[in-house]
């Protein structure tokens, strides 16, 4: 027998060595395994939550505030359309529509003249649009051609009363025209007719085309 064969044969265990006795103190805290997941898994999600809420910079924390988109509201005009149309009467549209927009809900009649109106015209509060027949006459009470253009008001020749058949005109507006020209003499040209009290942009580019000199 060689050396290491003799020192494993002396090493090798009995069975009747004695047993160190060794006493483990009682856990002082049992924590059944379920709940111990619970618990950890809160701390965690309460410790990514505090990092969400703070910056990168001065580590402050993030004040949340509930914005309100803000909505625009847009105000409407009421128009009538009559004459050659198949749904004639009043109807509400929104504020910057064009003539074109109330002849598309009145539905014009196919003889009915629509080269008489500049469809890209905006549309005021209270206007009415005269759809006429082809070839048609211009209804009693309507003014003279002015400018050698078929439908147009003389500013400076109109009475106050013809001047109320302009769209968005009324009898305050039509008194402040004549007013205007017998203060500063005729009108040079029809855009001084914004120099008249009443009578802003959208007013004068409803107007425009039906009024000359």
């Amino acid at each position: 027998m060689n050396a290491i064969d003799r020192l494993q044969e002396l090493t090798r265990p009995t069975g009747e060595e004695d047993l160190l006795a060794v006493r483990y103190p009682a856990p002082r805290v049992s924590v059944p395994v379920k709940p111990a997941a619970v618990v950890v898994a809160a701390l965690l999600l309460a410790v990514g939550v505090w990092g969400f809420t703070r910056d990168g910079d001065g580590g402050e924390q993030i004040e949340w505030e509930q914005v309100a988109e803000p909505t625009e509201v847009r105000g409407v005009v009421v128009v009538a359309v009559v004459g050659e149309v198949a749904n004639p009467g009043l109807m509400t549209l929104n504020e910057g529509s064009r003539i074109a927009d109330a002849l598309q809900v009145a539905q014009p009649l196919p003889h009915a003249d629509l080269l008489a109106h500049n469809q890209a015209q905006l549309l005021v509060d209270g206007q009415q649009i005269l759809v006429q027949a082809v070839g048609a006459a211009p209804p009693p009470g309507v003014p003279p051609p002015a400018d050698g253009r078929p439908g147009t008001v003389s500013l400076n020749s109109a009475t106050a009363a013809e001047l109320t058949s302009l769209p968005g005109v009324g009898e305050a507006t039509a008194a402040s025209i004549v007013a205007h020209r017998e203060a500063h003499g005729p009108f040079t040209s029809v855009e001084q007719l914004m120099d008249v009290r009443g009578i802003g942009p959208a007013k004068f580019e409803a107007m425009r085309s039906q009024v000359g000199l």
